[in-house]
């Protein structure tokens, strides 16, 4: 029974060690990204005045590294995701490729792992073409300009 609890807890402590704790520092929505930004940019103006000092130890690297990578997070949870509509095609290619991937250096010696994405690539490309382009339903009524709505019962309101 101990060995066993012994071995849940090391298990345990090293699951949470893997992981890591939630860093409490780091921004949970744009606002608090773009400010912790412009606090690092300007931390990392301060130390630039100090001098050679800064730069040796790597304080401005690191003030403007952080001030890149807060900026970077705030625009990431400003845009909305993107939405991508996969064709059933491009699916079944990626299933494809995907298996062929399995295979190991045979599929790609063969082509079979290209010619699978490049066949993916394509029905995405397809479908987003298609996508683009607003359906217009062939029998469906249209007005004419040039009588009355009166005649025309589609273009009455």
């Amino acid at each position: 029974m101990k060995t066993a609890m012994s071995g849940l807890s090391g298990l345990m402590l090293g699951a949470f060690l893997l992981v890591g704790p939630a860093r409490a520092d780091e921004p949970a929505t744009a606002q608090q990204a773009e400010a912790m930004s412009a606090a690092a940019s300007q931390r990392a103006d301060e130390l630039s005045q100090l001098g050679g000092t800064a730069y040796k130890t790597g304080l401005v690297q690191q003030a403007q590294a952080d001030a890149s990578r807060y900026a970077t997070m705030a625009d990431a949870m400003e845009a909305p995701p993107p939405v991508t509509v996969s064709s059933p095609e491009a699916e079944h290619y990626g299933k494809l490729a995907e298996d062929y991937k399995l295979m190991g250096g045979v599929a790609y010696k063969t082509g079979l792992v290209q010619r699978a994405e490049a066949d993916q690539r394509k029905a995405q490309e397809k479908a987003d073409r298609a996508a683009a382009v607003p359906w217009v339903d062939p029998w469906a009524a249209r007005c004419d300009p040039s009588l009355p709505p009166a005649d025309q019962p589609a273009c009455r309101p």
